[in-house]
């Protein structure tokens, strides 16, 4: 009693002073000691799913907001603090390393090491600048958090259901903030910064996952089939609500399409791919009898109402599609929906990739540019010449040149090991045969993966948590199954 009145007693002392940082920080480490106590999955799932949800509603919003005006608290760095010092606290009571010991766990420290040897040198050079470049090698913690906190059933349901929660409301927040953005971005704000605040590709990046994460669900691809013995209650959804988990699926994946993203588009591919692998066919089937039935429905509308094939949006997205493999931007796009744009971006893409590797190759193409060297500067006296406008991105818009231009080949050759073994390992998982299928959580994955390669995803929070987290519930989901 006398411990809690001194606490109440100090953190009065400090709200009087107007200083809340430090009261806020430890209102919340008592929060989550009692969290702990009385969550049903543990405090580590819980903080991982809030944190998944999290940034699939909020996304830029979630990821910029700090309880403290003057400290860096983000969302991702508390919540790896926390639940970083959980995982190896019990791991020192059990007496076990925090990590597994296979191909996998070994490849990401070997490219995680190999990325930090030179963050010291890179700090001194370039400061502040420098670990914020570092932080798409430090988001990898998530990983190992994950692995062993999302093991048991009940924690990989709890973190299934925060991933189909938020991307069934996704949609309707997202459409909510372009019909509305003087709300979202003057009023719904904290300290003059939007509680939410979307980028286009991840939007539509986390559509694709909610669409795979319902098909899931509504075509029984997850939980426990009834050969062996246990069901999990995604699994003995009765025919009404698979068939609403099926339209929500269909309906994620229509408002991805409509965010115009091809990035999102391959990362729907990739899953779909995945779950081709293990068989699971019937996801493909619907979209395919989906879009089917889409284009007669535009075409009869289009001949009853004399519109013009170029005017319907089955041409923008044919063109959409087309882009993808126009790499130079060379083609001639042209339609309403704005596809016009694509062979710029394309273009915009080339010229900044060639840019950094020439400056990569040039400069130090073993061990890189280092973590705040400015990616842009030569690609903007390339591209940008006679512009004054103000320029801001940082990533060349592909994770894998990223990281060769910070950590040169030595850190991409670690990176790229690190790929072959997901490969392997997404292959035996969705292969294998045992009574749970395990290639749900790496479907996931691979979509954010995929759109990684073409978009800022992984360098920032919003993807990088997302998909650590992900990656390490396969991991784990993987590994706790044994195969028939």
């Amino acid at each position: 009693m006398l411990v809690v009145l001194a606490i109440a007693v100090w953190t009065g002392v400090w709200i009087a002073s107007e200083t809340v940082t430090l009261p806020v920080v430890a209102g919340g480490i008592f929060f989550c000691l009692i969290v702990a106590q009385v969550s049903p999955v543990g405090f580590n799932p819980l903080v991982l799913g809030l944190l998944v949800a999290g940034y699939v509603l909020g996304n830029r919003g979630f990821a910029q907001f700090s309880v403290s005006a003057s400290l860096p608290l983000f969302p991702a760095e508390l919540g790896i603090a926390a639940t970083l010092a959980v995982l190896v606290w019990r791991c020192a009571q059990e007496r076990k390393l925090p990590w597994r010991n296979d191909f996998l766990n070994w490849a990401l420290i070997l490219w995680m090491a190999v990325c930090t040897v030179r963050l010291p040198f890179d700090m001194r050079a370039f400061g502040a600048m420098a670990a914020r470049d570092y932080a798409m090698v430090y988001y990898a913690l998530f990983f190992f958090v994950a692995q062993e906190a999302l093991a048991s059933d009940a924690a990989w349901r709890w973190t299934r259901r925060c991933v189909l929660a938020s991307t069934a409301a996704l949609p309707a927040l997202y459409g909510a903030s372009l019909l509305w953005p003087g709300f979202f971005l003057e009023t719904l704000t904290m300290r003059g910064l939007p509680l939410i605040y979307f980028k286009g590709d991840l939007a539509g990046t986390f559509m694709s996952v909610g669409a795979l994460a319902w098909a899931c669900v509504a075509f029984g691809i997850s939980g426990k089939s009834p050969e062996s013995g246990v069901r999990s209650p995604e699994s003995g959804w009765r025919m009404p609500w698979r068939v609403c988990a099926a339209l929500i699926s269909l309906g994620l994946a229509a408002a991805m399409l409509a965010t115009d993203n091809r990035a999102a588009m391959l990362a729907l591919l990739a899953g779909v791919a995945v779950m081709a692998i293990g068989g699971r066919w019937k996801f493909a089937a619907a979209l395919a009898g989906a879009s089917a039935a889409a284009v007669v429905a535009i075409l009869f509308w289009a001949q009853v109402t004399a519109t013009p094939w170029t005017r319907t949006p089955l041409y923008g997205l044919s063109q959409r599609v087309v882009s993808v493999v126009d790499f130079q931007g060379s083609g001639n796009y042209s339609s309403a929906e704005g596809a016009e744009s694509k062979g710029d971006n394309n273009k915009f893409r080339a010229v900044w990739w060639k840019t950094v590797v020439d400056e990569t190759v040039t400069s130090n193409p073993w061990t890189g540019l280092g973590y705040g060297h400015d990616l842009a500067e030569a690609f903007l006296r390339a591209y940008y010449a006679d512009s004054d406008d103000e320029f801001t991105a940082r990533s060349p818009h592909n994770l894998l040149l990223s990281i060769f231009a910070r950590t040169g080949a030595v850190g991409l050759g670690a990176f790229l090991i690190l790929c072959m073994v997901m490969c392997g390992r997404t292959w035996r998982a969705a292969r294998a045969a045992q009574t749970e299928w395990q290639g749900e959580a790496w479907c996931y994955a691979w979509a954010i993966f995929v759109s990684a390669c073409l978009g800022v995803v992984l360098e920032g929070p919003m993807g990088a948590v997302v998909f650590w987290v992900l990656l390490g519930a396969a991991s784990a989901r993987s590994g706790s199954v044994r195969s028939a």
